[in-house]
């Protein structure tokens, strides 16, 4: 039975109303993260945390680090924050030998949560050794990734001094509201999830057309 993430997201920010603790974001690129940013800067103290050993290749990863970067310039100016973006060491070929094992698992699957789990678990170590209040995730956002193995993977690594914020950011439109922020700041869309295993895919469905 499904968990209701969302309903969980609500009565965490209620239990912190007025306080403003520290949270740190893991995010996947500019895109995914606008909406939400907007949504929890007037509730957090946020420090994004760009982890993303699995993108595909070395210049795309650095096109979105460089995109989210730019875009959360341009957002503490038009909303006042001072968001702080830091950057993972970018670690592909560990990233391809723990996965390598379901390269064949078409997206979606089990190497996708896989790959949810290894990105996440970065983000709480880095969390938990600088003593944030909360950390969470952007990836639920994403119609296409399974907002209850993120929320699982996040249960795992919950301690009472870091804890992990549940939440289901597609909600209450929350998708619709991060392409149309997107829009407005004029940015990179990718048309793959990130992997080189989704590149692969991506380009076969180019093929086709």
């Amino acid at each position: 039975m499904s968990e209701n993430y969302d309903l969980k997201f609500q009565e965490e920010l209620k239990k912190i109303e007025g306080q403003q603790p520290t949270l740190l974001l893991h995010v996947c690129c500019g895109p995914c993260c606008s909406n939400v940013v907007k949504e929890l800067c007037e509730k957090f103290k946020i420090t994004i945390y760009y982890s993303n050993s699995n993108i595909y290749p070395e210049e795309e990863y650095y096109r979105r680090l460089n995109e989210l970067k730019s875009f959360i310039i341009k957002f503490n100016e038009d909303y006042h924050q001072n968001i702080e973006v830091i950057e993972d060491i970018y670690t592909p070929k560990d990233w391809i030998t723990d996965t390598y094992p379901l390269k064949d698992i078409p997206e979606g699957g089990m190497r996708c949560r896989l790959c949810y789990m290894l990105r996440m678990r970065r983000a709480f170590d880095f969390a938990k050794k600088n003593k944030f209040d909360y950390w969470t995730t952007v990836l639920s956002v994403s119609p296409h990734k399974n907002s209850q193995w993120i929320n699982q993977a996040g249960e795992q690594w919950y301690t009472d001094t870091t804890k992990f914020l549940y939440a289901d950011f597609k909600k209450r439109d929350g998708y619709l509201k991060s392409t149309q922020m997107s829009k407005e700041y004029n940015m990179y869309r990718q048309n793959y999830c990130g992997c080189m295993y989704s590149y692969r895919d991506m380009l076969e469905r180019e093929a086709k057309k």
